[in-house]
């Protein structure tokens, strides 16, 4: 691992690389072996090249955001994770935000609502980047992004090209917009001028989140799908799961559809209860649960 580390940073000589980087602290469920190398890249230029010093020499490379809906190997990583950092402040023009991939969803969504505008509100909790926010069209309190968005720019075989895009591009967790086919570069929203209640409703949609979900220990979210008629977590307490630990991990006793770090948790624990939630579920209820949560490999 320290040899190919040294050959990444040694052939992106002059970009942000740092190497040995543990994925633990790359994600929010703080799980992980070190990745090789990391690269914090800052512009569409920096990526570009990043990608092709990756195919020219044959080393497997992942795109990640926050990490924030991702379970990563407790071996690690035999190459290099890319990372597409802030390009400076969203800009907004009337009702439009015109924000780049690495800038937090959160703070988008607070900077709209605090300059008038609504549309944003239910998405306010989630702790993603704009990148990967739209390459899951994540969404809560039924909103997603994808009905938000009018263009979005990408990344893809070595071009670069901008679409334009409406709600039924996008399904439920599913949208046309994901790595390594296509990566987002930036994207515009249009919102709505404020009806006078959209700071009301972001407070509410944050008071609901602390209440409900379990904010106190590392997760990566929702580690299911809804599935059709049906309340994933709901499911997982009706067959008596709620609380179930194997290793540090465990079902959370807030909301059994989160799988929660309780210190010192492995890939392998959150495997073998995504195993045990997935068949036990569907013995006892016939609901196949589908998971949200995405292995390294996957992203």
């Amino acid at each position: 691992m320290k040899k190919l580390a040294d050959r990444i940073q040694k052939g992106l000589s002059g970009l942000d690389v740092r190497t040995l980087v543990p994925l633990s602290e790359l994600t929010s469920f703080r799980i992980g072996g070190p990745a090789a190398a990391c690269a914090m890249l800052r512009s569409e230029a920096e990526l570009v090249r990043a990608l092709a010093f990756c195919r020219e020499e044959g080393i497997c490379c992942r795109l990640l955001g926050n990490g924030t809906n991702v379970l990563a190997p407790d071996e690690g990583f035999a190459g290099l994770i890319l990372r597409l950092e802030p390009d400076g402040a969203p800009r907004f023009d009337g009702c439009r935000v015109i924000c780049g991939a690495g800038q937090s969803l959160a703070a988008v969504a607070k900077e709209s609502i605090a300059r008038g505008l609504a549309g944003l509100e239910a998405l306010s909790g989630i702790p993603g980047t704009i990148g990967g926010a739209i390459a899951m069209n994540a969404g809560a309190y039924g909103s997603e992004i994808g009905a938000l968005l009018s263009e979005v720019t990408f990344l893809s075989g070595g071009r670069v090209e901008t679409v334009s895009v409406g709600s039924d591009d996008f399904g439920y967790r599913k949208s046309p917009f994901g790595a390594p086919e296509r990566i987002v570069l930036s994207a515009v929203m249009a919102l709505s001028p404020d009806d006078g209640g959209a700071s009301a409703r972001m407070a509410d949609f944050s008071r609901r989140r602390r209440e409900k979900q379990p904010l106190a220990y590392p997760s990566a979210g929702s580690v299911f799908r809804r599935p059709a008629g049906h309340y994933a977590g709901a499911l997982i307490e009706q067959c008596g799961l709620k609380g179930l630990t194997i290793g540090g991990a465990a079902v959370s006793d807030r909301h059994a559809g989160f799988i929660v770090n309780m210190g010192g948790a492995t890939c392998a624990d959150v495997q073998a209860l995504i195993t045990i939630i997935q068949t036990t579920v569907f013995e006892r209820t016939g609901v196949r649960l589908e998971r949200e949560v995405k292995f390294l490999s996957e992203v």
